[in-house]
């Protein structure tokens, strides 16, 4: 059992001890370098020590009915982690010591949160991922808009906690017990109590993932963060809430009732986020409203009956993340500084060719033109979905997606324009995106 536990949770333990690591150089003063090496190290290794659980099969429960380590955890783990190993070769999110840490401390937190088998540890993990990004918001800003739109994070988080709390105390009552496969269960017997918990614990979810109607904080925040922060928030954390929900809905047969809620949730998201980003003239604010679309997009997968809902979805997180990760990256190359006006990308293939290739084709990635990685993440959840029988909830959320397509356009041929303005971007006095 000790052994078990040791190499079971092998890659939380190399992020504690790197935690404990990073609090001492920081007092001794040493340069900052030493922290984004060690982050970068260490998160290599983690993925090493993954990818051998993988290829071993490994599943373990470790402590049954409250962490398991199965395939689900490690590929979810995987995805997350290799994420974050990306973000930070490719942005300076943990270039100071302080950076660092916040950073791994929410990575732990989701990590836990993939091992969970019960509530309890579950509910640690997302406030453990949660709370740090809050505090990583604030570093390195000093702005008031930043403050604003921290604090409209902490708040909302907040009560996503307690509709998650309330919706645990239910699932107790009905099951006698906190394991989160006997919750599953009786969600999917379909009684009204179950059901009830379940809505109240999704809320919870769909809050902290930023899914319409529950996503007024998503704005504020993304927009008043560092972009490097808002890369994070919107790939890392929002992914590993989404997986954490795969956790526990993964295999729930939906009722009509449910059935009806996720979907009028996800297609209401897809179509609200996509109709609001065109009006964006903020790249930071633009990639809030796109992530709400995305939500709805992963969202939709939950409705599939056909038992690809776990891998669809781990795919759509891994291809998503990582190209908002990118297109933060390359566009922090293109517009240096806060300035995060879409109107700073126009020619800049002339000044940054490769960052604007680049930042383009992760454009064209996210709005599922093919043969980019996104139109791949989109046709596997649409594929299952149609496979599935809801023929008509695949048509109005692949007719959404054609609106995305036009300020991910937008975006790319502002890259190529030959003077101040590109022809496709309307004037001031509209205010929009496109023309």
């Amino acid at each position: 059992m000790g052994s078990d536990l040791f190499s079971g949770l092998l890659a939380e333990e190399l992020l504690l001890v790197l935690l404990l690591t990073l609090m001492l150089p920081e007092m001794l003063k040493v340069s900052p370098r030493i922290a984004d090496a060690l982050v970068k190290l260490v998160l290599f290794a983690a993925c090493a020590i993954l990818l051998r659980q993988y290829a071993q099969g490994y599943d373990v429960d470790l402590m049954p009915g409250e962490v398991r380590v199965d395939r689900f955890a490690v590929l979810a783990k995987l995805v997350l982690l290799g994420c974050a190993l990306l973000l930070t070769l490719v942005s300076p999110v943990s270039a100071t010591f302080k950076s660092g840490f916040l950073v791994c401390s929410s990575l732990l937190g989701a990590l836990v949160m993939m091992d969970s088998a019960g509530f309890i540890p579950l509910f640690i993990g997302i406030e453990m991922l949660s709370l740090p990004a809050f505090a990583l918001m604030l570093s390195g800003t000093g702005t008031t808009s930043a403050s604003e739109g921290a604090f409209k994070y902490l708040v909302l988080s907040s009560i996503a906690s307690a509709l998650l709390l309330f919706g645990i105390a239910f699932a107790y009552g009905i099951t006698g017990t906190l394991n989160i496969a006997d919750f599953a269960q009786a969600v999917g017997a379909g009684s009204s109590p179950a059901v009830a918990a379940g809505i109240l614990v999704a809320s919870g979810f769909f809050l902290k993932a930023a899914v319409f109607p529950f996503h007024g904080w998503a704005p504020d925040a993304y927009s008043s963060a560092r972009v490097q922060v808002t890369s994070f928030l919107a790939s890392i954390v929002k992914g590993a809430v989404i997986l954490a929900l795969v956790r526990i809905f993964a295999t729930v047969d939906l009722n009509s009732a449910t059935f009806a809620i996720i979907a009028v949730l996800s297609l209401l998201s897809i179509y609200y986020g996509n109709i609001a980003a065109i009006r964006q003239r903020n790249f930071k604010r633009l990639l809030a409203y796109s992530s709400i679309s995305h939500a709805g997009y992963m969202l939709v997968a939950f409705i599939d009956t056909t038992g690809g809902r776990v891998a669809d979805l781990l795919w759509y997180v891994a291809i998503y993340a990582a190209t908002v990760i990118v297109a933060c990256a390359s566009f922090a190359i293109l517009c240096p500084g806060e300035r995060d006006d879409v109107q700073a990308t126009d020619g800049a293939f002339q000044s940054h060719p490769l960052a604007a290739l680049v930042f383009g084709l992760a454009m064209l990635s996210l709005a599922g033109l093919p043969p980019l990685p996104g139109f791949f993440a989109k046709l596997f959840i649409f594929s299952s979905v149609i496979a599935s029988q809801y023929l008509a909830a695949a048509i109005i959320a692949f007719v959404g997606s054609f609106i995305g397509v036009t300020y991910y356009l937008a975006l790319f041929f502002r890259l190529f324009a030959t003077d101040a303005r590109s022809p496709l971007v309307d004037s001031k006095q509209s205010g929009t995106l496109v023309k």
